[in-house]
């Protein structure tokens, strides 16, 4: 049975190979959570987020944002500003523009023991009327 998993293991990889994808590993692995802004630091382009993880309990994950990082805005669209079936509305910002207390979705991978954020979604409260 072990020898079968290294066997597909290995053709699945010299697949990627032949087809010039990069290779995934581990560490690729992309972690998704969301939660509030609890901190940001500009200086060392870090943002602190507090998930409320399974069963009530907390969880806190502290994240590198790059330069390149993109950070946008997400609001959902009301009925009458909708086109193409999109719901949402997207608007880049910068991580100046993150603030304590806004919930965020944050995609992010490990790299050399540290979360780096490949992608920071705020979420808009629009209040109805």
């Amino acid at each position: 049975m072990v020898g079968e998993l290294v066997r597909k293991g290995s053709a699945a990889l010299a697949l990627a190979l032949v087809l010039g994808l990069p290779a995934v590993e581990a560490a690729d692995r992309v972690v998704r959570y969301s939660g509030k802004v609890e901190r940001v630091d500009l200086d060392e382009g870090l943002v602190v987020v507090d998930e409320m993880a399974a069963r009530g309990h907390r969880r806190r994950h502290e994240t590198y944002v790059g330069p390149e990082t993109p950070i946008v805005t997400a609001g959902r669209l009301r009925p009458w500003e909708m086109r193409d079936n999109r719901a949402f509305e997207e608007v880049a910002v910068s991580l100046l523009e993150v603030i304590t207390g806004d919930f965020v979705v944050v995609e992010s991978t490990e790299e050399d023991g540290r979360l780096v954020a490949l992608r920071i979604t705020i979420v808009e409260n629009r209040r109805r009327p």
